[in-house]
């Protein structure tokens, strides 16, 4: 059985993942859902100072405290930016990584500046709307593919706005790409993301992915799958660890 660390990406928090946490255990596997700094039951701690840097070690202590090893660490969106900077720190440590159609930074690189079309202006103008020129207000859960009303009406109310700080800085990495096995998966209804941000915002990741030999897997969803198709997510999980 396989040791799984999943970690969520902006405006979620570990408790995005609840669903896939359960599926996972049911099948007996160890399941860790960790939130990062200024996001989900942690948002009292949100600041200025909230950047990458910090939701690294934030991850890296979770594997050191409880001692993990073998690990399969997960990534969705963000959450990409920060596994690609633990496997730099604690490569020892894991067994896999998983992009789950997530950043996949090189070396140097922010998150902001790979994204495809017009994505940073867009982000730009909503965090300027909302008044706070540091803050990303959650963008809306339909082109995320999250549209069930049972599913808006668990996830709306715990999303929470997202520092810029950690979009804005570059990762640095000490060993370059790295050597952990990884996997891409990608999540293949686009249209929502498109008609957002005018392009497909992950498209350059995804395109690195496919150069880097990375092995790839889809699910028929959309951005959010965790959230959106628990069972077909927790499925290609598992799938990895086989």
């Amino acid at each position: 059985m396989a040791n799984f660390v999943l970690v969520h990406g902006a405006f979620y928090g570990g408790w995005c993942w609840r669903h896939v946490r359960r599926l996972l255990r049911e099948a007996g596997h160890e399941v860790f859902t960790p939130t990062l700094t200024g996001a989900g039951e942690r948002h009292h701690q949100l600041s200025r100072e909230v950047g990458l840097a910090l939701h690294i070690q934030d991850i890296v202590s979770v594997l050191e405290c409880e001692d993990l090893r073998e690990v399969v660490l997960v990534g969705h969106s963000y959450g990409g930016m920060v596994i690609t900077g633990v496997a730099d720190r604690v490569p020892e440590r894991l067994a896999h990584l998983v992009y789950l159609d997530a950043h996949l930074p090189d070396n140097g690189q922010a998150a902001s500046g790979a994204f495809g079309g017009s994505t940073n202006e867009v982000l730009q103008s909503l965090s300027q709307a909302e008044g706070e020129a540091w803050l990303l207000p959650p963008l809306p859960l339909g082109p995320m593919g999250v549209t069930r009303p049972e599913d808006v009406a668990w996830a709306q109310p715990r999303r929470v706005p997202h520092p810029l700080r950690t979009l804005n800085e570059p990762l640095h990495l000490s060993r370059g790409v790295s050597s952990v096995p990884a996997t891409y998966v990608r999540c293949s209804q686009r249209d929502g993301l498109i008609q957002l941000f005018g392009a497909d915002p992950l498209a350059t990741f995804h395109e690195r992915a496919r150069q880097r030999g990375l092995r790839m897997r889809e699910l028929d969803c959309g951005h959010d799958a965790m959230v959106a198709v628990p069972e077909p997510t927790a499925r290609v999980l598992m799938e990895v660890v086989r």
